[in-house]
């Protein structure tokens, strides 16, 4: 799936630099404000939980979810190729599951068998400053690099019924985040577009969009 959107930008790319060719315009320049909404592919911890728990068929009500990569961009352009922005960011990831357990009874001197109930669940929230540099742009379509720094911080939290098991929640020993890659924006009208992004760090591998020019 990500080779096929890669290949689409690729694309986009060449269309790009083909009508580049052609117009002195730009989709953005020097002043512009552009706000953005974006959702990423893959949620890796949601993945990962599927990958290591889904297989094993031994726990009892299986349940594996998870939400975004999510998040806002704002960019303002400080100059025709280089712009400023904020890039705040969320995802999410759970598994729940039941499982048995015994409890020994004294009186009987049996054990009887109680059914436990286990949560682990992890949240990410980020804040970039980014930088990006635009070195492909005409009246329709924008394509930059962007780099990020800023603040990032992952909880983990773990919850059970089973009174063996301490109920704990760790945070990110450094909560910094980064992020770096290519993104292009086609806009359909003088204020309205679809972005995608290519990356690492903040976000999925693959994300996209919908973007606002003012």
């Amino acid at each position: 799936m990500t080779k096929n959107f890669l290949k689409v930008f690729i694309a986009m790319v060449m269309i790009s630099t083909g009508l580049n060719q052609k117009t002195y315009a730009q989709a953005v320049e020097e002043g512009n404000l552009v706000f953005e909404g974006y959702y990423g592919f893959p949620n890796l911890y949601t993945s990962v939980f599927k990958a290591a728990y889904a297989s094993e068929g031994t726990e009892l009500d299986l349940k594996v979810g998870g939400a975004g990569p999510f998040g806002l961009k704002f960019e303002y352009l400080v100059t025709d190729k280089v712009g400023l922005g904020l890039d705040i960011g969320i995802t999410s990831s759970s598994i729940s599951f039941n499982d048995l357990g015994s409890v020994y009874n004294s009186n009987t001197g049996q054990y009887t068998e109680v059914l436990y109930n286990y949560d682990f669940s992890t949240r990410k929230v980020g804040a970039l400053v980014c930088f990006n540099y635009h070195f492909l742009d005409n009246d329709e379509f924008d394509l930059y690099s962007t780099v990020g720094i800023g603040y990032s911080n992952r909880n983990f939290d773990f919850t059970s019924t089973d009174p063996d098991y301490v109920p704990m929640s760790v945070s990110s020993i450094v909560p910094v985040g980064f992020k770096a890659g290519l993104g292009m924006r086609y806009f359909f009208t003088d204020n309205i577009g679809a972005n995608l992004q290519l990356g690492i760090g903040q976000g999925g591998l693959l994300n996209a969009g919908i973007s606002f020019k003012l």
